[in-house]
């Protein structure tokens, strides 16, 4: 964590687990503990505490001391990167385990409030001194002093160790946690931030299907209202109304590929009309295939693709098969093929690749159909695209059975 100057300790340790553990420590060694800041705050309430160090901290002077004297004690164990022994300013011998987390020094864990069995006499405690300075009755401070623990130096060595090992593992744990608390907020972020590109995405696509069919229809309908009667002039009026209100409906559906179907059947009627005798079509989707969904406006693009760039260009009338099948049990298959101009593995390859912008009009509809199909199935889909020059186009479509 590169921002770990940021936390104070108590942000990243657990204080109730912690305080457990500690609790358990001090009645095994039967030493006094507390976890502290790099301040010197505690962050736990202390262990198995004395009624000395108890008596001294009643006193506003005495509890300034105290944690002024864990505060230097924490500093020093962590400048030499080691747990210390030191007498306290009072005069019993505690021990300080610095907490240190990729060389950040975040507080430490103290214990002690000991006497030494090597000072037998207690004479590291004055008495008198931190009665007066701590207007303290001395007879209580000799009461306290007369139920503290003695300790041998080499014990105290060895809870220094472990207390060492015991701190830095709790904080490494908290650091973890953080850590962990983090990166799953990131990607938290990271996929609202995806949802939301794929949204916008998703509306740009729709917004992006070529309006030269809207317009090239309109003036269709308007020719013919001049010249033919007024039954077809009202079946494509019809038609294309259906087909907008479908589109707009459904924009950000799935919908049966039945119902795609249907406004598919609109769309060519229409286009067979505007074309006259230019083109024809042979629409065979199975009956099972029909249940299964897709998303909306899948398949006009590229229905569109081989009309304008397939037929259009040809000389003499052309046609357009549009078949559907189950592939497997996972999978359904869509092909759409037309006998038109075709074109080469070149130029297919510069439309697959999406690497030629003089292109673009051209690769448009495999383009939203892909983005499409990706936004809905994610890696679930296949497009397949085959060409000849002279001899024709198919597209096939792979998508997931979904109902």
């Amino acid at each position: 964590m590169d921002n770990l100057n940021q936390y104070k300790l108590h942000e990243i340790i657990d204080a109730h687990s912690l305080q457990h553990i500690q609790d358990r420590f001090s009645k095994m060694t039967n030493l006094s503990t507390v976890t502290v800041d790099k301040l010197g705050n505690p962050v736990t309430a202390p262990s198995n505490f004395s009624k000395f160090c108890t008596l001294i901290r009643s006193s506003k002077v005495g509890y300034e001391r105290c944690t002024n004297c864990d505060a230097e004690g924490g500093l020093k164990s962590m400048l030499l990167k080691k747990p210390i022994i030191y007498t306290c300013h009072a005069g019993l011998t505690d021990l300080c385990a610095p907490i240190v987390v990729n060389d950040i020094y975040l507080g430490c864990m103290l214990c002690g409030q000991v006497l030494l069995k090597e000072n037998k006499d207690k004479s590291t405690v004055d008495l008198k001194k931190l009665s007066m300075e701590l207007d303290l009755p001395i007879k209580e401070l000799e009461y306290a002093l007369n139920h503290i623990k003695t300790s041998k130096y080499n014990k105290l060595i060895d809870a220094a160790d472990f207390l060492s090992l015991f701190s830095n593992l709790i904080a490494k744990m908290g650091i973890a946690n953080i850590s962990h608390a983090e990166l799953l907020k990131e990607t938290k972020e990271k996929m609202k931030f995806q949802q939301l590109a794929k949204d916008a995405q998703i509306k740009s696509i729709q917004s992006q299907i070529n309006p030269h069919f809207l317009f090239n229809t309109l003036n269709t309908i308007s020719g013919m209202a001049l010249m033919e009667n007024c039954d077809i002039t009202a079946d494509l009026i019809y038609a294309l109304s259906d087909i907008l209100r479908y589109s707009i409906k459904n924009s950000e559906d799935m919908v049966k590929i039945s119902t795609e179907i249907d406004s598919i059947e609109k769309y060519l009627f229409i286009q067979s009309v505007r074309y006259s005798d230019k083109f024809s079509y042979d629409l065979k989707i199975s009956e099972e295939v029909l249940n299964y969904k897709i998303p909306a406006m899948t398949l006009q693009p590229l229905i569109e693709n081989a009309i304008i760039h397939g037929l259009e260009p040809k000389n003499g009338p052309g046609k357009i098969t549009i078949h559907g099948n189950i592939a497997s049990d996972k999978l359904a298959i869509i092909k759409i093929e037309d006998n038109g101009v075709g074109m080469t593995s070149d130029k297919l390859n510069m439309i697959i690749n999406n690497i030629n912008s003089s292109n673009k009009l051209e690769s448009i509809g495999i383009k939203l159909v892909q983005d499409r199909l990706l936004y809905y199935f994610g890696s679930e889909f296949s497009i397949k695209i085959n060409s000849i020059p002279y001899v024709g186009t198919t597209v096939y479509i792979k998508i997931p059975l979904t109902y």
